[in-house]
């Protein structure tokens, strides 16, 4: 029988690519045919062995062959033939790479509020080592990327408790108060009552608060044991809140208490702690200069133009006001009329925090950045700098209550009633300069740490 020697070539292809195809699969390899040479013990073949891998393009094996073996090419039903007009790459397929596991991308968090709506206040036994427990069972699977905690006690004596909160999912517990005003007073604090919000990022401790009015702690302070130690744990689980007496004589009850917790669906990278420049122990600022405001609940736009007027840009109180956007959540617009009766809290007439004063001042080419919170040591350096910075506070730098509200778009924030803006001109060891209207004022470091506590240490600097 005759042997048709096209067949014959074609067969030797076939076989020459079977064998490529079984090297291919436990290698990679380069394979270079002349036409001219298809004999295959003429060929040349290369194993080397496999590169680390990310990408599938970047280690998949190439065949360069004579054009005119292209239609024996196709007949192979466990290859991917992408053809050129100059040569066909073979691409061979179900490669496994290796490639380096994905972490979950960090999620932006979001403020959530967990608070235990009490049927009645729970009294709190007097001179107890017991004390009174209350707990918030979370069923959220979150995590904690900032913790703060809301207290709401009525008691005649606060010197006498201790308020300890504990996380059952992993057993931690923090002391938030430890006999508020002791040793300092071997009795404590003998003022009434606890209004307060505990929050790590605040500038004085709760600890050393002993006021008479409108509460012996008013206003948003540091817990004796931080509340960091929460920071990466899962929020899901119970809480429990114990409130101890331990000395007699006083009694009380708990009204109420939240945990206020900013949650993502994955822990939060590790940010590094803001460097501060070295500044000196005493800055005043002149020339800055101001006017009462004319409208009676704009005193943010009266702030903002003053302020602008020192760094050298001329504002229409009233231009700047009407440019304010509108919101019943102050940190996005201006609540209610201005025209209102100050001292009210959203949804009534309010005013407006930093976020949309200091994105409008940027609009005049401004450099103006909204904080909360500000530390004490940032307002400084940025005085010693040179540049006034201006700060929400309640009244003329008085205490006040900070509540938490929840506008119709469901972000919380907090508010107080009397809320105030005025600019910070100067600082010393024991007092603190503001501009409040047309004139400078001054109070002392602890008056004005108070009072601008109360609604976060919110403030309007010209340092992001």
């Amino acid at each position: 029988m005759t042997t048709n020697p096209t067949n014959s070539t074609k067969a030797i292809c076939l076989w020459s690519l079977f064998f490529v195809s079984i090297l291919l699969t436990s290698g990679f390899v380069t394979y270079s045919a002349s036409a001219s040479e298809p004999n295959r013990q003429q060929t040349e073949t290369t194993l080397s062995p496999s590169p680390t891998a990310t990408f599938i393009s970047e280690i998949t094996p190439q065949t360069t062959i004579d054009p005119q073996q292209k239609s024996t090419l196709e007949l192979l039903t466990d290859t991917y033939l992408i053809t050129s007009t100059e040569q066909t790459e073979l691409f061979m397929p179900f490669i496994m790479v290796e490639t380096a596991p994905t972490l979950p991308a960090y999620v932006p968090s979001r403020t959530e509020l967990f608070c235990d709506s009490l049927p009645f206040s729970y009294p709190i036994p007097d001179n107890s080592r017991e004390g009174i427990k209350d707990t918030i069972n979370i069923l959220e699977p979150t995590y904690i990327t900032d913790l703060d905690v809301a207290l709401d006690i009525r008691h005649s004596w606060i010197g006498d408790l201790v308020v300890t909160l504990t996380h059952h999912g992993n057993g931690k517990m923090v002391v938030l108060l430890d006999r508020p005003g002791y040793p300092a007073n071997s009795l404590g604090c003998d003022r009434d009552n606890i209004d307060t919000f505990l929050d790590d990022q605040i500038s004085t401790p709760a600890e050393y608060k002993c006021a008479g009015s409108p509460a012996a702690i008013a206003g948003i302070y540091l817990p004796t044991e931080p509340l960091s130690e929460f920071i990466g744990d899962a929020m899901q689980g119970s809480w429990t809140l114990t409130v101890y007496d331990i000395v007699s004589n006083s009694t009380g009850k708990l009204d109420g208490w939240c945990l206020i917790a900013d949650t993502s669906p994955s822990p939060a990278p590790a940010t590094p702690t803001p460097t501060v420049q070295p500044f000196p122990s005493s800055t005043l600022l002149n020339g800055v200069t101001g006017k009462n405001q004319a409208l009676p609940l704009d005193c943010e736009t009266r702030s903002a133009v003053d302020w602008a007027n020192y760094l050298g840009r001329s504002i229409n109180e009233y231009t700047f006001f009407n440019q304010l956007p509108k919101s019943d959540n102050p940190d996005k617009g201006f609540v209610g009329s201005v025209y209102g009766t100050w001292g009210q809290i959203p949804p009534d007439a309010y005013g407006v925090h930093a976020p949309p004063v200091a994105a409008l001042l940027r609009e005049y080419n401004l450099n103006a950045y909204a904080h909360r919170p500000l530390s004490w040591d940032q307002l400084r350096a940025e005085i010693a700098r040179g540049y006034p910075v201006i700060v929400w506070v309640i009244g003329n730098v008085s205490l006040g209550i900070p509540i938490y509200y929840i506008p119709s778009d469901g972000l919380a924030t907090i508010v107080a009633r009397y809320e105030h803006t005025v600019v910070i001109t100067g600082y010393s060891d024991n007092y603190v300069y503001y501009l409040n209207g047309d004139t400078i004022y001054r109070r002392t470091v602890g008056q004005f740490l108070d009072s601008w506590s109360a609604l976060g240490n919110m403030a309007i600097t010209t340092q992001q």
